[in-house]
């Protein structure tokens, strides 16, 4: 039976082609792609039939990496309902915004991580929250459970519609909503996998959050569609990440730029990457001393991929160490003027891409969407250059979004939350240097004439509200902002990715 081009059809058609295949390595926990089909299946018929998951209904995933993560996913694109993972380090007020904006049907999650929800009880009913602990308790899931179960809603699911939600930091002060359909997300997987020519069998270290786009899409969705083997990491331990990179023998790894400096920093033996094949950062743009560091004490060079949340992969770095990247097959990159015009070859613009992995627009914000969206096409946001050859090099950003080893905040988003204090005349959020030249967030605050307004009380109050990856390390009180501080952003004030 041909499937169709869907999530489901893609992975039920690796499941039957590699059944015995390990997909899954979680601790002692081992799964094949026989496994993870019938455990999906039975997810996803727990899911409608006890907690009325129904198509087109959003299904938060409130979870670290692990095999409750890949089942969900799965199940809900079995369920034809829209996936929608958020950061686990959010607040019950960040919480709350999603709440108020979307009709989210469920919440998937751990005991463990309950407690942000159960402040939520106002908005979103217990009986609504679904806790995996014990979710297939006394189930002989291998056995009731499989790829027929999970192709029996085949019919009902369209792969133009959207299979995932994704939250992105922008420039807004509130979060954009992207929607990811199942074409983008298969799309997506294998243009990634043909540029980094890989093979199907291969051993993923995932430890990149998966509720991050990067996460997500180099550590879950393309392994996972790869039809290779995912070694779980629920969170970056350096003494568990040294033992699951030596004792799995990890073929590739996709981390962050903040995982590459923390094997630096830890100064991990020297043999644990022997067995990589490929070495990759996305996220961000990684330190070439770090860069330089790892190929000096590992012999690993590491490759840059470019993407978006909004545009998957666009462009990788070639295994030659050049700088320029090059675009992945079907993506189409195009550096523009103001006007979203072409600038000629080797001027710089803002980098927009065309492909069938990027999304049409951002949900429920029209105006959003028609000044990042135009023909097709995304506008990133970055600035770059194309070369003659078509290859790609990334300048910096263009919008005030600050980028955390990976993980992109909102500045707009923090100032609002300042301007909360009384104290609080004007402020202004970015990006400053910090320990090892890593980037931590700067608040300058002008307060009110004779404000005793101290930095315990400005931390103390951005906990209330945000998460803690999102709250100012660095505090600085003034008696009043320069002039073109105090009106309209302006680019310069953001820090240069170069």
């Amino acid at each position: 039976m041909k499937l169709p081009d869907t999530i489901i059809g893609r992975f039920c058609e690796l499941a039957s082609w590699h059944p015995d295949r390990l997909s899954l390595i979680a601790g002692e926990k081992r799964y094949t792609y026989h496994d993870l089909a019938c455990l999906s299946s039975a997810y996803a018929n727990c899911l409608r039939e006890s907690f009325s998951l129904a198509p087109g209904d959003i299904l938060v995933a409130w979870l670290n990496n692990g095999p409750e993560f890949v089942a969900s996913f799965l199940a809900a694109a079995a369920s034809n309902a829209i996936f929608f993972p958020l950061n686990i380090n959010l607040r019950p007020a960040e919480l709350r915004w999603y709440l108020d904006r979307l009709p989210i049907r469920s919440v998937v999650t751990k005991q463990a991580l309950l407690a942000p929800w159960e402040a939520l009880s106002d908005r979103l009913p217990p009986s609504r929250i679904v806790t995996v602990d014990h979710l297939l308790t006394g189930t002989d899931w291998l056995a009731t459970s499989g790829i027929d179960s999970l192709t029996q809603n085949m019919a009902q699911v369209s792969p133009s519609q959207p299979a995932i939600y994704f939250s992105s930091s922008g420039s807004t002060g509130a979060p954009k909503i992207v929607p990811r359909s199942h074409l983008n997300t298969i799309a997506g997987a294998e243009g990634t996998a043909r540029a980094l020519g890989l093979s199907d069998g291969l051993r993923f270290l995932s430890v990149v959050p998966f509720y991050h786009g990067n996460g997500f899409d180099n550590s879950l969705s393309l392994p996972l569609f790869s039809s290779c083997t995912l070694v779980l990491e629920p969170s970056f331990v350096p003494s568990r990440f040294s033992a699951a990179l030596t004792g799995h023998q990890i073929q590739v790894l996709v981390g962050s730029p903040a995982i590459f400096e923390l094997l630096v920093q830890f100064q991990m033996d020297a043999h644990c990457l022997d067995s990589l094949q490929l070495c990759a950062s996305s996220g961000g743009p990684i330190a070439p001393q770090t860069s330089n560091e790892v190929r000096r004490r590992y012999g690993k060079a590491i490759r840059q991929v470019y993407g978006s949340t909004e545009t998957g992969v666009m462009a990788i770095e070639p295994p030659d160490g050049s700088p320029a990247a090059v675009p992945v097959p079907h993506v189409s990159l195009s550096v523009n003027d103001a006007e979203g015009r072409s600038v000629p070859q080797g001027e710089e613009g803002e980098i927009a891409a065309r492909g069938p992995a990027v999304v049409s627009g951002y949900v429920n914000d029209p105006e959003l969407t028609r000044n990042a969206f135009f023909d097709g096409c995304f506008r990133t946001g970055d600035r770059g250059r194309l070369d003659s050859a078509g290859h790609l090099t990334i300048l910096g950003r263009i919008r005030p979004v600050i980028n955390l080893s990976g993980t992109k905040v909102d500045a707009v988003e923090i100032e609002n939350v300042l301007r909360q204090l009384s104290d609080v005349v004007a402020c202004r959020v970015f990006a400053d240097d910090g320990p090892q030249q890593q980037q931590v967030i700067k608040a300058v605050i002008a307060v009110r004439e004779n404000s005793t307004l101290t930095r315990a009380e400005v931390i103390a109050h951005c906990r209330q509200c945000l998460a803690e990856y999102k709250i100012p390390r660095i505090v600085e009180f003034v008696e009043a902002l320069p002039p073109d501080l105090a009106g309209k952003r302006q680019v310069p004030w953001v820090r240069s990715e170069e």
